[in-house]
């Protein structure tokens, strides 16, 4: 600390001080997080620690699961053609919601999530659905129940 600094430092109030070391302290403490745990002992944790312990998603992953997996099946068993355009869109709707976590389009169409990104156990969940479907050759209407009922379980709502 030089002279100019010193002097600045006699200045201040005793408030002003306190945050001062407060902001001391603090910068002493880069990238943890100060935390109370179930005994209410004060404990420090490192956040970086934390994030680089938690699973990531794999693109690659994403990628086949996605469209080798989930798209690939529905292409393959839903209905073909323009006459089943809306039944398709109804299905995919629904499915699009659990993917996505809940998110749904708005007026726009907009959804403002792409279920490409969706997170892999959410694309496994709706890949395991899909594949109960085709083995108990259930009918189109059970796929969409299917999509309806786990969006319920989840609380995610339906698309209108």
């Amino acid at each position: 600390m030089n002279q100019k600094e010193s002097i600045k430092i006699n200045e201040l109030s005793i408030e002003e001080l306190e945050r001062l070391e407060i902001l001391q302290k603090a910068e002493e403490v880069k990238g943890e997080q100060l935390s109370l745990n179930w005994k209410s002992e004060l404990v420090v944790e490192n956040e970086a620690e934390k994030l680089i312990s938690q699973k990531i998603d794999d693109p690659v992953v994403k990628f086949q699961l996605y469209y080798k997996g989930l798209h690939k099946m529905l292409k393959d068993f839903l209905p073909k053609g323009k006459k089943n355009e809306e039944a398709r869109r109804i299905i995919y709707d629904e499915k699009n919601v659990l993917i996505n976590r809940g998110a749904k389009k708005d007026d726009k169409g907009i959804r403002g999530s792409d279920g490409r990104m969706a997170y892999i156990e959410d694309l496994e969940l709706a890949i395991k659905i899909v594949a109960n479907w085709i083995t108990t050759k259930g009918s189109y209407y059970d796929l969409y129940r299917a999509f309806w009922d786990k969006n319920e379980e989840l609380k995610y709502g339906h698309q209108d």
